[in-house]
């Protein structure tokens, strides 16, 4: 049975009580296909049981610091587009400058992506490796799917399909205990993991935890009758979508590191 997630609010104002529980049934459905496409997909699986390859992990990392290095500008593109409604909404909007400059300033400027960088080089990355290398398709559409919404798509589908950063969050725990307990990895070395699930998920330094502001801002648009749609488009299919293609960013590196689909010799 579709859930609350995947009506029509397209000019329907709804009550704090009814926004309340559209939220709670998106959070619930968002974990439930995190679960059976991300954490229990075959890369995810062999990453818990030691027999994904390190090859694999630094693959994930290059295409990892192309999709890090332009999703974070997403954020002041949202920012300068969406302004009209956060100017209406001050303490939203301190929030939302908060988590951009978060993006950007830490801990040192230019931001998180120097913790990306340091990470990769953990792994025995270079930076060239990074910075230079060519993102394989399916990782690059998890990139351009969030391109096309934020500049085609309406104001709600962006927050409801950003809301991904809750289980993406999540994922970063999942990921840095892996590396802890299967790999072996010292704690000062799994720095990213460490502070993104903590960024994502909880306020920290005075900025409101990432998935906290999404799911706060998607609830006042419900509220306030803006979450107009395009047809197709239901907050459902934007939350179904983003983690569709966050899992298939982990599976086209597990094919191209097996030599499969598209990477077939």
């Amino acid at each position: 049975m579709s859930g609350l997630g995947s009506k029509d609010y397209s000019g329907k104002r709804l009550s704090p009580q009814e926004a309340d529980a559209v939220i709670a049934d998106l959070k619930k459905y968002l974990m439930e296909v995190a679960d059976r496409w991300l954490f229990k997909g075959r890369f995810h699986r062999d990453m818990a049981d030691g027999t994904l390859p390190m090859e694999a992990i630094k693959v994930f990392w290059q295409n990892w610091y192309g999709f890090v290095a332009e999703i974070n500008n997403f954020h002041g593109v949202a920012y300068q587009r969406h302004l009209p409604f956060f100017k209406r909404h001050p303490e939203l909007q301190k929030h939302f400058a908060n988590h951009v400059a978060d993006e950007m300033i830490h801990p040192t400027p230019p931001g998180h992506i120097q913790i990306v960088l340091e990470q990769g080089r953990n792994f025995g990355l270079t930076n060239d490796e990074m910075i230079e290398y060519e993102m394989l398709a399916e990782c690059r559409a998890f990139l351009e799917y969030y391109r096309g919404v934020l500049y085609e798509g309406t104001m709600v589908e962006w927050w409801a399909s950003f809301c991904v950063e809750e289980a993406v969050g999540h994922w970063a725990k999942f990921f840095g205990g892996a590396l802890r307990k299967t790999y072996k990895i010292p704690e000062e070395k799994i720095v990213y993991f460490r502070m993104h699930a903590q960024a994502d998920l909880e306020e920290h330094e005075g900025v409101m935890a990432h998935a906290e502001l999404d799911w706060t801002v998607l609830k006042k648009i419900l509220e306030e009758g803006r979450a107009d749609t395009r047809p197709g488009f239901n907050l459902e299919y934007c939350l179904r979508m983003g983690t569709a293609y966050f899992a298939w960013f982990f599976e086209g590196v597990y094919q191209s590191i097996k030599k499969e689909g598209l990477y077939k010799v």
